[in-house]
C-alpha cells in the first residue's frame, strides 16, 4: 500500500481512492477509522497537486503575466515533488525515522512528512481555481498583482512566502513592460501600458500599490518618449546613456516597494523634463511658441 500511496502523492490515479479523494468502500472496511482518515488526508493533498499541474498547463497560455505566475507555481510544486522522491528513497533505505522497526511505515509518520503541504496546496488550488473561473476582465495585470499581494498577507508563513514569490514573478514581467514603455517607447501587443493613444494610460495594467502621482509620471514619460520617437522632425532621440541609466534605476525597484518606486519614477520624470527643455525644445521652438502666443 505504501508504494501505491507514494504513486498517488506523485499525481498518479489509484483504485484506492475515488475521484474526490474518498477511500474506496471496498478498502475502507478493511482499515481502522484513523487509517482511513489519514489516507484520505494524503489523497486530498495529492488531488490538489494533480489539479494544479493540469490547471497551470492550461492557464499558462492566457497571458504573459499569468504564464509567469504559473512558472513560479511550477517551482513550488517542484519542491513538493522532490519531497515525494526523497520520502521514497528513505522508505527504500529503511530510514529509522520513517520505517518503524525497519519493517513497516506508520501512516501517521507519512502524514507528518506531508502535513506541511496541506495548507499551501489548498491555498494554491484556491488561487488557481479563482483565476480559472473568473471573467477575463478580473484577471488583468493590475488586478492580478493586487490579488497576489493581498493573498501574501496570510497569517500562515509558508503561504505568505509562496504568494509573495508569485507576486514578485508577475511584477518582474510588469517591470519589463514598463521599461519598454518609458525607456524605449514601445508597447506590448497584449496588455499594453497605454491604449488607443500614447497619452491614455491603461488603468487595467496599474496595480493599486502604484500611487496616482506615479501613474501620472508613467503616463508623462511614456507619452514624451513615444512622441519624440515618432515625430518626423525630431533629430534628437533619447541618448543611450539616459536610457541605460533609467533602465538600471527601474531594475532596482518593483511597484510593491511603494516609496522607493515613487522616488525612482519622480527622478526619471525630472530627467526627461530637463532633457526635453534642453534638447528637444530648442530656443527656436521656445521663441516660436512665445511669438505665437
Amino acid at each position: 500500500m505504501i508504494a501505491e500511496l507514494l504513486l498517488v502523492l506523485s499525481g498518479h490515479p489509484s483504485s484506492l481512492f475515488t475521484s474526490t479523494g474518498q477511500l474506496d468502500p471496498a478498502f475502507a472496511e478493511l482499515l481502522h477509522p484513523g487509517e482511513q482518515t489519514t489516507l484520505e488526508y494524503l489523497a486530498r493533498i495529492a488531488i490538489r497537486y494533480r489539479g494544479l499541474k493540469d490547471a497551470i498547463n492550461t492557464l499558462g497560455a492566457s497571458s504573459e503575466y499569468i504564464s509567469s505566475m504559473c512558472a513560479a507555481i511550477r517551482g513550488v510544486l517542484k519542491e513538493y515533488e522532490d519531497l515525494v522522491v526523497e520520502t521514497e528513497r528513505r522508505v527504500l533505505q529503511r530510514d529509522d525515522e520513517l520505517v518503524a522497526s525497519g519493517s513497516f511505515v506508520p501512516l501517521a509518520t507519512l502524514k507528518a512528512v506531508f502535513a506541511e503541504w496541506d495548507a499551501p496546496m489548498a491555498a494554491l488550488h484556491a488561487l488557481v481555481e479563482f483565476i480559472r473561473t473568473s471573467e477575463p476582465t478580473q484577471i488583468v495585470p493590475g488586478r492580478l498583482i493586487d490579488l497576489l499581494m493581498e493573498r501574501s498577507r496570510s497569517g500562515v508563513a509558508r503561504i505568505a512566502e509562496i504568494m509573495s514569490n508569485l507576486s514578485l514573478a508577475v511584477q518582474r514581467v510588469w517591470r519589463v513592460h514598463l521599461i519598454a514603455y518609458i525607456v524605449h517607447g514601445s508597447l506590448a501587443h497584449r496588455d499594453p501600458f497605454a491604449v488607443l493613444k500614447p497619452h491614455r494610460l491603461n488603468a487595467d495594467v496599474m496595480p493599486l500599490c502604484v500611487s496616482s502621482d506615479t501613474r501620472d509620471s508613467i503616463a508623462y514619460v511614456g507619452r514624451a518618449i513615444m512622441t519624440v520617437q515618432t515625430a518626423s522632425r525630431s533629430s534628437a532621440p533619447l541618448p543611450r546613456s539616459i536610457a541605460i541609466a533609467h533602465a538600471k534605476m527601474l531594475a532596482e525597484v518593483l511597484p510593491q516597494d511603494g516609496y522607493g518606486f515613487d522616488v525612482v519614477m519622480a527622478k526619471i520624470r525630472s530627467n526627461i523634463s530637463e532633457w526635453l527643455w534642453t534638447t528637444v525644445l530648442t530656443r527656436r521652438d521656445v521663441d516660436d511658441a512665445i511669438e505665437f502666443l
